[in-house]
């Protein structure tokens, strides 16, 4: 009989699921930096997996073999037609087995109504097995993840068993032993005050009564046709306080049902634990991947290609990516403008971490793609080690450890240390907590001070990146830092080498009206490359008409001076 550790779609084995199941591998700044409640709405189809999903994506997992084992089976749910969509057809029922199974004894119940609330589980249960065999029996030919080969071997040697097939051929009788007890009539004795002195049983019926006793009629009591009033037989039973006669007519029934119930029950045992958490456990798995690759689809659809990643072992420390783009900024000009090719509205650049450069120092203009670039690095990062397919073309990625962000905030007044003291603390927690094979982010940090020191605060803080022998990007507006690579790189020992990448604008001329990030491929390149020397100021300037030679043309276009 297979087990829990031949069904998960997500882990290798129950003792890595157990190992991250609490374990959050992102900094909290990074949870805001990089956009991971936007990205968790977008992999979400159905609001009940959000939480499943962030989950996933915060443990980070570092393990190769899962990686790889995750992106084979995003692969098949990318590339086999239907197979997502029939997936989803069987949630529902998963989800109830998940909900029924939670609580398999009602609390305070009688043994007859538990017996029947674990003959729904055992229903839901044979329902789905017998519904994920089909589905992957159907696709059999087309898979080649060896996580849902898996799956289809679990669902069928569960099948083929001894235990499923004497469930399958016993569970009608459990269930019309069940319902056979429909019925029973008591006659009350009354005492000289007609108060209820005893109760006797003088019928047992295998159907309800249709037909009101004269009493009943008497005293405008419903009939078995009226509407049922009652507590539902899955309602959770509640304490209530019962009158000597409610306790002397339970005490007859359950004499009456004795001999049944009872081999019900020792019957039930022996099924009532047979992998129903194993399979209850499938729907999020399920969930995740349909949400992840109907994400991809829409990428892909949109323009922005996707790619799966190789996975290499971490030690390598390497990332290389063909025509990586940022995934929030896609998603937010295909919300915002529906129908929008992307690879007509965004460039998208290489990326290379490895032996020739593992720390970026990225200069460039205001909105020139720093921020962006640096972003969609992280959330590659991210995506990948959640298994899910990435910005690109093609790409090979090592796994981190933990993603540190820093991205410079505005002004927040603090009377003990003011901005550069909390930038300050927040990088030296980075410090006190990264290793080699993490990943940090760094935007615009230590820029809150005067030029010269923060030219000082910033060059012992990539020394030190460079000494422990991470993977990073440094976002800045010290062209001074980044033109000093090769004498920092002289300095310090390290084989996390420091490198130069420049962001550009690349500008179209005004079109339809649309904001600048929507216009053609008015977009980012980043490029490695000494900091360029112009004016970054008056790039912006002119990008947005304040240059002064336009403001003159303005002034005299609405004739406010003379021409």
């Amino acid at each position: 009989m297979a087990n829990a550790e031949g069904v998960s779609l997500l882990w290798l084995s129950e003792a890595l699921k157990e190992q991250y199941r609490d374990v959050v591998h992102i900094s909290p700044s990074a949870i805001t930096d990089l956009g991971i409640d936007r990205i968790v709405q977008e992999l979400s189809f159905h609001y009940s997996y959000s939480d499943f999903i962030r989950q996933q994506l915060l443990q980070l997992c570092a393990d190769s073999g899962t990686i790889s084992y995750r992106l084979d089976i995003m692969e098949d749910f990318c590339s086999v037609s239907g197979l997502g969509d029939d997936f989803e057809k069987l949630l529902p029922v998963l989800h109830k087995l998940g909900t029924y199974n939670h609580s398999k004894y009602m609390k305070n119940a009688e043994p007859l109504r538990n017996i029947a609330w674990q003959l729904e589980i055992l229903g839901l249960y044979v329902e789905c097995v017998s519904g994920l065999n089909r589905i992957m029996t159907e696709y059999k030919s087309e898979i080649r993840s060896e996580g849902l080969q898996r799956l289809l071997r679990f669902t069928a040697q569960l099948m083929e068993g001894d235990s499923f097939q004497a469930l399958v051929e016993e569970l009608p009788d459990f269930q019309n032993k069940l319902q056979s007890m429909s019925s029973v009539t008591i006659r009350i004795d009354l005492d000289y005050e007609f108060k209820p002195a005893d109760a006797v049983i003088v019928a047992l019926e295998s159907k309800t009564v249709k037909k009101r006793p004269l009493v009943s009629r008497l005293l405008g009591l419903k009939s078995g046709e009226d509407s049922y009033e009652g507590v539902s037989l899955h309602q959770p039973v509640r304490k209530l306080s019962h009158t000597p006669l409610d306790a002397g007519m339970s005490k007859i029934l359950v004499e009456l049902f004795n001999d049944s119930i009872i081999p019900i029950g020792n019957a039930l045992k022996k099924y009532i634990d047979l992998n129903t958490r194993i399979v209850a456990d499938l729907e999020a798995e399920l969930g995740f991947y349909i949400g992840a690759s109907r994400l991809t689809h829409r990428m892909n659809a949109a323009g922005l290609k996707m790619c799966k990643p190789e996975t290499v072992a971490p030690d390598e420390r390497i990332c290389r990516l063909e025509g990586m783009a940022d995934l929030i900024l896609s998603i937010g000009l295909t919300r915002q403008y529906p129908g929008m090719d992307l690879s007509h509205s965004i460039v998208a650049n290489d990326v290379e971490f490895g032996p020739d450069g593992r720390i970026f120092l990225l200069t460039g203009p205001n909105q020139g793609g720093k921020t962006t670039y640096t972003r969609a690095i992280g959330v590659a990062q991210l995506l990948f080690q959640a298994g899910i397919f990435v910005p690109g073309r093609s790409g090979a990625i090592s796994p981190v450890d933990r993603i540190f962000t820093h991205f410079s905030e505005e002004e927040k007044p603090n009377i003990n240390n003011g901005r550069l003291g909390e930038e300050s603390k927040r990088i030296s927690i980075i410090f006190g907590e990264a290793t080699r094979t993490s990943l940090i982010l760094l935007n615009e940090s230590l820029s809150s001070t005067s030029h010269a020191d923060s030219m000082h605060l910033a060059r012992d803080v990539v020394k030190g990146m460079r000494v422990l022998g991470c993977r990073a990007v440094y976002a800045t507006h010290l062209l001074e830092l980044a033109a000093g690579v090769e004498r920092i790189n002289e300095e310090v020992e390290g084989d996390s080498k420091l490198i130069s990448m420049v962001a550009g604008v690349e500008r179209l001329g005004s079109g339809d009206g649309r904001p600048a990030a929507a216009k053609g491929k008015r977009t980012y390149l980043v490029n490695p490359g000494p900091p360029s020397e112009l004016s970054f100021a008056r790039d912006i300037a002119e990008l947005y008409g304040i240059s002064f030679e336009q403001i003159v043309s303005s002034l005299k276009e609405r004739k406010a001076i003379d021409p």
